[in-house]
């Protein structure tokens, strides 16, 4: 079973993950990431928590051959999807805690949806820092609250009605209140960030194929057996019905913050 505190998955979770909840959830959030690093070719990037390397990727086009680009991750499965993927950049396995690189040796660093699962955000980012050369980029993107991302509360809503108030799980929104993400960024030593708040959209073929991304592509794939995964659906195919567009599709808006900073002299 995966891990809901550190965001590990297992092998099987990584495909499903990758196959169903990239390009639905995640994909479109790329482009914002490398732009709000302001990634340009030549450079140096790292991405941590690279998952399996959609964000990297996207780095990859804007560095060219002149410049490189590495994903950090620490979920093997993860990894070996985005190995598969690319040789162009550099996949190693290592915690956002301790990056295994001497100081100053990147341009930009990115990490998209990882800093609410690190074991130690603030350590994570104080790493971040610490491999950025001074007039580097940091560009970082986190989940805003529940209650501005109204798919992902009924999903929530949905878990407690079928497995009970144990199943809830809002560590993917705990950075979302501002003023929480300041005072992390505070804590770490980095001054002087950019909060944009961005509004995206998720698209799934169906209620079905949003709840079974869920419930087998995430942390807790283990959590149900045939029978109750099917329960669940059919509890999801009602409960969430006001997500459903006129062509079937399942579909709701999301928000984000997108936090940006410059090193300033040494870290």
């Amino acid at each position: 079973m995966g891990d809901n505190e550190t965001g590990q998955v297992s092998a099987d979770a990584a495909k499903i993950y990758d196959e169903f909840y990239l390009p639905a959830l995640f994909e479109e959030w790329c482009p914002r990431v490398v732009e709000a690093a302001g990634i340009r070719q030549g450079q140096q990037v790292v991405d941590v928590a690279c998952g399996s390397g959609v964000l990297a990727l996207k780095a990859l086009e804007h560095t060219g051959l002149e410049g490189s680009v590495v994903g950090i991750d620490i979920n093997d499965g993860m990894l070996k999807i985005a190995r598969s993927k690319s040789t162009g950049v550099k996949w190693i396995k290592a915690p956002a805690e301790a990056l295994p690189f001497v100081e100053c040796q990147f341009d930009c660093v990115v990490s998209q949806f990882g800093l609410m699962y690190f074991e130690s955000p603030e350590l994570s980012l104080r790493e971040m820092m610490r491999v950025l050369r001074p007039g580097g980029s940091l560009a970082v993107a986190v989940w805003d609250s529940l209650e501005n991302n109204p798919g992902f509360s009924a999903e929530e809503i949905l878990w407690r009605q079928v497995l009970g108030d144990d199943a809830e799980d809002e560590t993917p929104y705990r950075l979302g209140d501002k003023q929480v993400l300041e005072t992390l960024f505070d804590s770490a030593d980095i001054p002087d960030i950019g909060i944009d708040t961005v509004s995206g959209a998720a698209r799934f073929a169906s209620i079905r194929s949003w709840i079974h991304s869920g419930a087998k592509g995430w942390t807790g794939d283990d959590a149900f057996d045939d029978d109750q995964l099917e329960g669940l659906l059919r509890t999801a195919e009602r409960e969430l019905a006001d997500f459903v567009t006129p062509a079937g599709e399942a579909a709701f808006r999301t928000s984000a913050h997108i936090v940006s900073a410059t090193k300033q002299g040494n870290f």
